[in-house]
């Protein structure tokens, strides 16, 4: 089976998409027509078919790896390895970054810095990090959380080989953790935590693209009766049908926003299953050089949009954030910088790990050795 593209590319318009939530694009900006709540609303809505898709497209390009990998073990400990580490070393960065930022911005009496601070390591120090992530510039790391507790009950389901109740089990979970999210007033039900973590969340998606993994033949026969433009319609009808129905639990309703929806579900399944049938979307190599590094720029455009908006906030340039071309810009500057960022730190890290020799030092080496041998 040939590379698919499709996917690669869908993980970078995800990120982006991303990146366009967390700095809530034209917000609080003026914009030419409307306002700036409603852009960004639709813009936000539009967006959340992210997440999703990340935990489908981790769950699918897994289950592909272990049906072409003898030692399934072997891989799947390296897997999570590669993801348990992403984690600690970013979640002890942010750790010591927001502890330094909440020393030197507090301006409360000691007794109210002290309870700041006791705040913040309760917050670390309890095991609902382990589901939810933390809060502060680090909460996006939530996602890590719910993708490592994900791979590792897909990998225990297929090796049981019980992925379909596993996606079934998932399905419920999901739609139990709505109540979580904006139907949870609609119904009168009060979840305490919330339901945006590898259980009610994670668990399906990563399922649900195990199995498009996993069945890839059949699913891919089946799909190709279907036109792959009758499939990009579906996708914009569904996307409408995401944004109408976030607009009714919240204008029309009045509930809370929520940050996943029912029409998510088929929305996530038609952006797979477009993947199946056009596997060349965005084949140009720069796609797959950027599908590679994007976990980077999730990890990183927190740290850049803390420090970006805190120094244009404490400057005298603070009311270009409510500029229309701020609101064009913010998001593709951060995207840009948080992507060279990461590049930058894997150069560093290649060459503090595997520090190469001069050449010149290299020619005298081999010089020396030369001069040994002749004697």
């Amino acid at each position: 089976m040939t590379r698919n593209y499709s996917i690669d590319f869908f993980k970078c318009l995800a990120i982006f998409g991303v990146v366009c939530i967390h700095t809530h694009t034209f917000r609080d900006t003026a914009v030419p027509f409307g306002n700036g709540e409603t852009w960004a609303f639709i813009i936000d809505t539009i967006a959340r078919f992210s997440v999703p898709f990340f935990f489908a497209a981790s769950g699918y390009l897994f289950a592909m790896k272990l049906q072409r990998t003898d030692d399934t073990f072997a891989y799947f400990k390296r897997y999570t390895g590669k993801l348990i580490s992403l984690l600690a070393a970013w979640f002890a960065f942010y750790w010591v970054y927001d502890f330094i930022k909440m020393l030197s911005t507090s301006n409360g009496t000691m007794h109210e810095r002290k309870a700041e601070l006791t705040a913040y390591f309760q917050d670390t120090f309890q095991w609902r990090t382990l589901l939810d992530g933390i809060s502060y510039t680090q909460y996006q790391l939530w996602f890590m959380f719910a993708l490592i507790f994900s791979i590792i009950i897909i990998y225990a389901a297929s090796r049981l080989r019980i992925l379909k109740l596993t996606l079934l089990v998932g399905l419920v979970l999901n739609l139990i953790g709505l109540m979580g999210q904006s139907y949870g007033s609609l119904f009168h039900i009060t979840m305490e935590e919330t339901t945006r973590n590898g259980i009610y969340f994670g668990l399906f998606y990563t399922a649900l693209g195990a199995c498009f993994g996993l069945y890839e033949k059949k699913i891919t026969t089946l799909a190709k009766r279907i036109k792959p433009s009758y499939i990009i319609a579906s996708i914009a009808v569904l996307m409408s049908l995401q944004l109408l129905e976030r607009t009714i639990l919240v204008y029309v309703l009045d509930l809370p926003q929520g940050e996943y929806f029912i029409s998510t579900i088929p929305l996530t399944i038609a952006l797979l299953l477009l993947t199946t049938v056009v596997r060349s979307i965005g084949s140009h190599a720069i796609w797959s050089m950027m599908a590679k590094n994007i976990v980077g720029v999730y990890l990183i455009h927190t740290l850049w949009r803390s420090v970006i908006n805190d120094n244009i906030r404490a400057s005298q340039y603070a009311a270009i954030e409510h500029t229309f071309l701020w609101g064009i810009l913010y998001a593709p500057i951060l995207f840009v910088i948080s992507y060279l960022t990461y590049i930058l730190i894997q150069k560093a890290k290649v060459k503090l790990l595997h520090p190469t020799v001069p050449e010149r030092q290299h020619r005298s080496k081999k010089r020396q050795v030369g001069h040994v041998y002749a004697k």
